[in-house]
């Protein structure tokens, strides 16, 4: 009866003698991936050792590599064999560098610091817990949330190099959810703001003016289309038509900034398929009026220019705004501003809530951009405490009085 032929990936009997000099010596043979048959030899100190060994260049053979990573790798050799797997992905346009840059942060910062010397076979699902529960209470949520998705990406990494069997990462205590801001200003307040901005700092001796007119138009812009600080400051004279009524702008782009590229203007929002037109109330138009008059003639000018015709850093114009803040806290104070929450990102939950209450919650997702209606819920919409009081009516008309 003739030997059963050997499978692509299988390994036929193994043979383990000692030699004469005390070591022993594994041999068996194997059909690698492409089908050829191969002769596999491995010594080892004991039995076992040779043993392992030659499985060791079997496995070898049916991948035709050596794993980057086992089992007795450190977290921090794990990471610094995936990293320049990140950065292939970024200089093939499939990642941002910004990703990455945090990704090598998290990394450099944070897990090798604190479980960089752990080996990926130690690294259980107990472990993982007491490392990000810890991270949580030195360091608080985001940081322990970063840190999570960082390792885990890292033990996928793992996995798919045969290190460790499975991701410990997804097993481990679900970490809470950051509270949401509730914080939002008023029609009235709006007012006040934008008259404290276009006041700021306009007495004599006090040095040369910020760029309150940006700030002023900025916000009347991103509260009148709920685009980020990001998408504003990106947008350009090709972006806007205001021969319509109303007028239009077209928000595909944002501003972006990066060690490698430097700041430039990204041609996509945050997310391609958040790209949308949006029609302008009153207070938008004016401001895009205003900054049509200060920009360059060119389609591709930018309506929020730095001197020399290039794009406003999002830093800058945010560090702009904390200057304001600061210098008027006293005065937006006494207009119930919560000034410690007081952000760009205040003007974006500002215009989502004001269209939920109006027009509901399908139009005030649109508006922002968003392919689900529970994110602009979850994240931007106040719900009002109020409940409409349309619910006494249908009440009445079924139970009667």
């Amino acid at each position: 009866m003739a030997r059963p032929r050997i499978a692509a990936g299988e390994i036929g009997q193994i043979q383990v003698t000692q030699l004469a000099s005390g070591k022993w010596r594994a041999r068996a043979r194997m059909r690698n991936d492409s089908g050829d048959l191969v002769q596999l030899r491995a010594e080892g100190a004991t039995e076992e050792a040779a043993h392992n060994e030659l499985l060791a260049r079997a496995r070898e053979q049916m991948t035709q590599t050596k794993a980057i990573v086992t089992g007795a790798s450190t977290i921090a050799e794990a990471a610094a064999a995936w990293l320049p797997t990140v950065k292939v992905r970024a200089e093939n346009g499939m990642l941002s560098w910004s990703t990455y840059e945090n990704y090598e942060g998290m990394v450099r910062l944070t897990l090798v610091p604190v479980c960089g010397g752990v080996t990926l076979d130690a690294l259980t699902v107990g472990r993982c817990d007491r490392i990000i529960q810890n991270l949580l209470a030195d360091r608080g949520i985001s940081a322990a949330r970063k840190a999570r998705s960082v390792l885990s990406l890292i033990c996928g990494f793992a996995v798919r190099d045969d290190a460790i069997p499975t991701n410990p990462v997804r097993d481990v205590t679900r970490l809470p959810t950051p509270e949401k801001k509730t914080t939002m200003l008023t029609p009235p307040q709006i007012e006040a703001i934008r008259d404290l901005m276009t006041r700021w700092r306009e007495a004599e001796g006090m040095g040369p003016r910020p760029n309150w007119r940006a700030l002023v138009d900025g916000m009347d812009i991103m509260l009148g289309t709920s685009a980020r600080v990001g998408e504003c400051i990106g947008l350009r004279r090709c972006d806007v038509d205001m021969t319509t009524a109303p007028p239009t702008i077209l928000i595909d782009g944002t501003v972006i900034q990066n060690k490698v590229q430097g700041i430039l203007r990204k041609d996509a929002p945050k997310r391609t398929r958040q790209r949308r037109r949006v029609a302008l109330p009153a207070l938008a138009a004016d401001a895009v009026r205003r900054r049509l008059a200060l920009a360059d003639r060119g389609a591709e000018a930018l309506l929020f220019p730095t001197k020399t015709g290039k794009p406003m850093s999002v830093s800058n114009y945010e560090r702009l705004l904390r200057s304001f803040i600061d210098d008027n806290r006293d005065a937006l104070l006494r207009l119930g501003v919560e000034v410690d929450e007081y952000s760009t990102h205040i003007y974006r939950r500002t215009t989502a809530t004001l269209v939920e209450r109006a027009a509901g919650l399908t139009i005030a997702s649109r508006l922002l951009g968003h392919a689900n209606e529970m994110v602009t819920r979850n994240s931007y919409v106040i719900t009002a405490e109020q409940v409409d009081i349309v619910t006494a009516d249908i009440l009445d008309s079924i139970l009667g009085a």
